[in-house]
């Protein structure tokens, strides 16, 4: 009988609290390679709050977020910070592309920010086999100001896969795309990250998009569901 490898990122009992009064609750997360979840939750719910649980940037009161069988919580600031590094990569709604680097040189931004990643050719060649599954091959080297915004997106979606990282969180990625462009970008995002076994969170308050995701929870009132 073949086992059921384990979940690569587990949550339990994760509460987090600001001097404002917000507090927020979530009910265990548990999330295997190649999964996707979406968080689904109005502006101001917690949305990118827990995004930064999840990754080790921010610290629960208590809980525990564990990665890889890795307890992030009980992890220095250096520890969360290269665990960052290497495993996980973002996707915004803003794109974040730098405007006066190419297509192919946004996506390869990773290896140019921690000194720790070596820009090599096979990074290059991972960039630009990265361009060809998001459709933009043929334009690695435009600026993104001649990009359409569902292209930008489509580049930031390639620059958070490039180094290899396992798991992909992504706070509000059609936040900005026309309607007609906003299935289309989600299910690029799911399959790409599928296609790389890694680990998918996406955060939105669009609930065209949240059947595109294997499992969908729901946050409000300081809970996630």
């Amino acid at each position: 009988m073949t086992s059921t490898p384990p979940p690569l990122l587990t949550t339990t009992a994760l509460t987090f609290s600001r001097a404002s009064g917000f507090v927020l609750r979530v009910e265990p997360i548990e999330l295997g390679a190649g999964q996707s979840l979406a968080i689904r939750g109005v502006s101001g719910s917690g949305k990118s709050t827990l995004l930064g649980l999840l990754s080790g940037e921010l610290l629960p009161d208590s809980g525990t977020v564990a990665f890889n069988g890795i307890n992030l919580s009980t992890q220095s600031s250096a520890q969360r910070r290269d665990f960052r590094i290497r495993n996980t990569g973002l996707v915004f709604q803003e794109f974040g592309l730098v405007e006066s680097l190419s297509v192919v040189e946004n996506v390869l931004l990773p290896f140019r920010l921690h000194a720790s990643r070596a820009l090599d050719s096979d990074a290059r060649d991972r960039a630009h086999t990265l361009l060809g599954a998001v459709g933009l091959h043929a334009k690695s080297a435009r600026l993104p100001a001649q990009l359409s915004h569902g292209e930008r997106q489509r580049v930031a979606i390639a620059r958070a896969l490039v180094t290899g990282a396992q798991l992909i969180l992504a706070d509000e990625p059609t936040g900005n795309l026309d309607p007609a462009l906003k299935h289309e970008i989600a299910t690029l995002l799911r399959d790409i990250a599928k296609s790389a076994n890694a680990a998918l969170i996406v955060a939105t308050h669009d609930e065209s998009i949240i059947d595109c995701f294997d499992r969908a929870r729901t946050i409000g009132e300081g809970v996630l569901r």
